[in-house]
């Protein structure tokens, strides 16, 4: 993946033309999609476990999500504020 890719795919419309400006802006968003990311996906794994029943090895065979990372992802990160 390019650089260009990589831009067009996190800001698309939003490319101002300054690479040091879209690269930042770029870093950001990323950040952000991580961020929802984890929390979505860990909202996901935990009910399926809770609330499906699932076992740690059933989410594994059926995600192909590894059965610690499904067990960690689960467990909402803590949040690091700066001051």
């Amino acid at each position: 993946m390019t650089v260009d890719e990589a831009l067009d795919a996190l800001l698309g419309e939003q490319r101002t033309g300054d690479l040091r400006a879209d690269l930042i802006a770029a870093a950001r968003e990323a950040m952000d999609r991580r961020e929802r990311n984890t929390e979505h996906g860990g909202a996901v794994i935990a009910a399926l476990h809770d609330d499906a029943g699932l076992s740690w090895r059933e989410i594994e065979q059926a995600t192909a999500i590894p059965r610690t990372t499904a067990q960690r992802w689960a467990e909402p990160p803590e949040r690091h504020i700066e001051s």
